[in-house]
C-alpha cells in the first residue's frame, strides 16, 4: 500500500523540478514564478530559499559536475555559481524569440542536457526539443512543442520521454547513448482525461515511468510497454513534478502548483504549492550531472 504524506507545507507559486543530492541527503525544488531556487532538508523539516542571480523566471535546473547549476529560463540556458549566485548565460545556449521560455530541464545518462521551449503562455505550437552536450554543441531534436514537460530517460539510456502536455500525450525517442544520435518520435502514451496534463516525470530502477498529472490531481505509473499500471490521488488538484530521493532512493518526492487556482479551489485544496512524498515501492536512479 502506497503511504502519502506532505513532506514540506509550503506556498510555492508553481513549485516544480524536485532533485536529490545524495551527498548532502538534501532535495533541491525552484519555484518558477517566484523565481527561486530552494533546498529542502527531509531530517529536520528544514527548507532554504537559496540566494542567486535569477531572471523573471525558472524553467528547469541541474547540476555540472563541478557542482554548479545549469538553469533553463526566459533568456536561455545559465549557469550558476552556488557561492556567488550570479548567473552567466552559456555561450551555446540557443536564442529564443520574444515571448518565448525555456522549460524543465534533465540530463540523460551520459550527462547530455535536454529542455524544452514554448511561448510564455504554453499555449501555440511554436517550440522545440533540444539537446545540449558536452562540447556545447545544441542539436534541435523535435518540433513544433506547445507545452514542454518532461523529460525522463529509461535505465540503459536508449529511450527518452518527453510530453506536449496540452496535447496529453507522451511521446518517445531511441537514443544511442554512445554517440547521442536521437530517432524521431514515436508514441507511448495518452491520457484520456481532459484534466489529465501529463507534467514532470521521471523513470524508476524497473523502467517505470511516473508522470505528474496536471489538473488531475494524480501521478501515474506507466510500465516500459505503456501500460497504465496505478495512479496515486494527492490532495492538491496540480501535480507538477516527480522525482526520488532519500538514502535508497525509494521515497517520490512530488512537487505541486498554487497559480491558476480559485480562491474556491485553493480553499479546498490547502496544501496546494506544498511538496508530498510518498513510499511506493519502487526505487529511483541517480540523475545525472551536465557534463559540459
Amino acid at each position: 500500500m502506497t503511504k502519502l504524506e506532505c513532506a514540506l507545507k509550503i506556498e510555492a507559486i508553481l513549485g516544480e523540478g524536485p532533485l536529490w543530492r545524495a551527498a548532502e541527503k538534501r532535495l533541491y525544488w525552484i519555484d518558477l514564478f517566484a523565481p527561486a531556487i530552494h533546498r529542502f532538508d527531509p531530517a529536520t523539516g528544514r527548507n532554504e530559499r537559496l540566494e542567486a542571480e535569477l531572471g523573471a523566471a525558472i524553467g528547469g535546473m541541474v547540476f555540472d559536475r563541478a557542482g554548479r547549476w545549469v538553469i533553463v529560463d526566459r533568456e536561455g540556458i545559465h549557469r550558476i555559481d552556488p557561492k556567488a549566485g550570479k548567473r552567466e548565460k552559456l555561450a551555446t545556449s540557443p536564442a529564443l524569440k520574444p515571448g518565448m521560455t525555456f522549460n524543465d530541464a534533465k540530463c540523460d545518462r551520459r550527462g547530455r542536457l535536454w529542455t524544452g521551449s514554448g511561448d510564455v503562455d504554453w499555449m501555440k505550437p511554436m517550440g522545440a526539443l533540444y539537446m545540449l552536450d558536452g562540447a556545447g554543441k545544441v542539436a534541435i531534436l523535435d518540433q513544433p512543442i506547445a507545452c514542454a514537460n518532461g523529460p525522463a530517460f529509461s535505465p540503459d539510456g536508449s529511450r527518452a520521454y518527453f510530453t506536449d502536455g496540452n496535447a496529453r500525450h507522451i511521446i518517445t525517442y531511441d537514443i544511442d547513448p554512445a554517440t547521442g544520435a536521437v530517432g524521431p518520435r514515436r508514441p507511448f502514451f495518452t491520457f484520456a482525461g481532459e484534466t489529465e496534463g501529463p507534467d514532470g516525470m521521471t523513470v524508476d530502477a524497473d523502467g517505470c515511468l511516473w508522470v505528474a498529472l496536471w489538473g488531475d490531481g494524480h501521478v501515474a505509473q506507466l510500465t516500459p510497454k505503456a501500460k497504465l499500471e496505478r495512479k496515486l490521488k494527492l490532495p492538491v488538484p496540480q501535480p507538477t513534478s516527480v522525482g526520488f530521493g532519500g538514502e535508497r532512493l525509494d521515497k517520490m518526492y512530488i512537487t505541486s502548483a498554487r497559480v491558476t487556482l480559485s480562491d474556491q479551489q485553493l480553499k479546498e485544496a490547502p496544501l496546494s504549492g506544498s511538496i508530498f512524498v510518498a513510499e511506493t515501492g519502487a526505487r529511483g536512479l541517480p540523475e545525472p550531472d551536465f557534463i559540459g
